[in-house]
């Protein structure tokens, strides 16, 4: 077997990011765009000690679940799979690593929870913008590289996003507007970010930029005449060689500092710069079945650990007596206090600071804690704030996950400091990509 050589297969199975696997002898090859079941013909690409990579040349028998004619995009790598295949792909990861870390069967995974509307779902949109040889280019990376692969559809973000990409791409090219160039670090515009609220009645239109350029002013009224929903454009300022791409300097050139968004009658004010679900219909979903595996009574009293801009928070305060959301960042945490008063949600208090010290810190105070909630982000949790959350005796934990590999590590150390493991429930936020959010309650008497 060697670099280059032709061979023909079956896939058998997937990888935890949904690449194909096929099998040469015993050797596993991991090849993109390829199904379960299909007996296809594939290079190698790429030789490793214990594995290869191969590239698709043509599929011999097709998958009844595959899906043609619809774009890659960098968020988007399994939309070749029919929705269903998605859905068992997702369940099947999720199975595999909780089987990997716990042992085989030591917990229930239930079926993935998927979505009515898998495509055109993402409510924000960042999106690069190149200059190569005169072109304007928007759209995304090229994997592993820094070239912009330009495209007038993505399929999971909302299809006004899609219009305005292109509306804009044509608006910079027509004014002949500076455009940043990463190998000199010359130029302004960077990335252009578009955020809409769920019932489609406000957008948001970010400019994120190394400077100040020309025609600024122009190109906001430009963009005004495009959507009449448009009540929000800002200019952020990032003149950093970086590929971080937020900058701290933030404006706004037109309208308002966010737009406003609703989710199960709960309201949110949304900046540039908020964290918030990409996929608001899905984040209802996801969070009545935390709130319902919680099993939360009207007199509890429970904590939102990691409560960003109290998203968590303000759903649970309806079902309990009190809630306490902690973050450590300022700026989530005044999002947070603002959206409880835009509400007049009473019964919440947004402290700052880290997890495992506020908690101390209200249990200190002969305050009872029923439950935690925690959803933290890809790293998991610290094994010190769950030794703290055992020491200090809380009965429920119900940990929301983005990554079912550090949740399979937390849930062992857990289950160690004598919690028991509940049902798994995957939840489907990101049809299209890998990615899938997963829920479970730990409880111990």
């Amino acid at each position: 077997m060697k670099k280059n050589e032709i061979f023909t297969g079956t896939v058998v199975d997937y990888t935890h990011d949904g690449l194909g696997i096929v099998k040469l002898d015993t050797f596993p090859i991991f090849i993109e765009d390829v199904i379960i079941g299909e007996e296809i013909e594939f290079k190698i690409i790429k030789l490793k000690k214990n594995l290869g990579y191969g590239k698709l040349v043509q599929i011999i028998t097709k998958s009844s679940e595959r899906v043609d004619g619809i774009l890659k995009t960098s968020g988007a790598n399994l939309v070749h799979m029919s929705y269903n295949e998605q859905l068992r792909f997702k369940t099947n990861k999720v199975r595999n690593i909780m089987d990997k870390t716990l042992g085989k069967n030591k917990v229930k995974v239930l079926n993935t929870l998927g979505a009515n509307r898998p495509y055109h779902y993402r409510n924000k949109s960042v999106i690069p913008v190149q200059r190569i040889k005169n072109e304007i280019k928007m759209g995304y990376y090229k994997p592993r590289s820094h070239d912009v692969i330009n495209i007038e559809k993505c399929y999971i973000q909302y299809d006004e996003h899609n219009k305005l990409m292109n509306d804009i791409r044509n608006l910079i090219s027509e004014m002949n507007l500076s455009v940043y160039d990463e190998s000199t670090h010359t130029g302004a515009i960077r990335h252009i970010m578009f955020r809409t609220n769920t019932n489609k009645t406000e957008i948001m239109v970010g400019i994120i930029v190394k400077e100040n350029f020309n025609q600024l002013d122009n190109f906001v009224n430009k963009i005004v005449e495009l959507d009449s929903r448009i009540v929000s454009i800002i200019l952020n300022i990032n003149s950093k060689k970086t590929n971080v791409i937020y900058g701290d300097a933030t404006r706004v050139l037109y309208g308002r500092n966010y737009i406003t968004d609703e989710l199960a009658g709960i309201k949110f004010n949304i900046s540039l710069r908020s964290f918030y679900q990409i996929n608001p219909i899905q984040t209802i979903v996801l969070y009545k079945k935390a709130l319902e595996l919680a099993k939360l009574g009207e007199n509890d009293i429970i904590i939102d650990a990691y409560c960003g801009i109290g998203t968590i928070t303000l759903f649970a305060a309806q079902k309990v007596k009190k809630v306490y959301g902690i973050e450590v960042v300022d700026a989530a945490i005044d999002n947070a206090r603002e959206n409880a008063q835009l509400n007049n949600i009473n019964n919440v208090e947004f402290l700052l600071g880290k997890s495992e010290d506020v908690i101390k810190s209200l249990i200190s105070q002969n305050i009872k804690i029923d439950a935690v909630i925690v959803d933290p982000p890809r790293k998991g949790c610290e094994e010190s704030f769950l030794h703290d959350l055992a020491s200090m005796n809380i009965k429920k934990i119900v940990y929301v996950s983005c990554n079912p590999a550090t949740l399979a590590r937390d849930m062992k150390i857990l289950h160690n400091l004598g919690y028991t493991l509940g049902e798994v429930q995957p939840v489907d936020m990101f049809p299209g990509s890998y990615h899938v959010e997963t829920i479970v309650l730990l409880s111990r008497e």
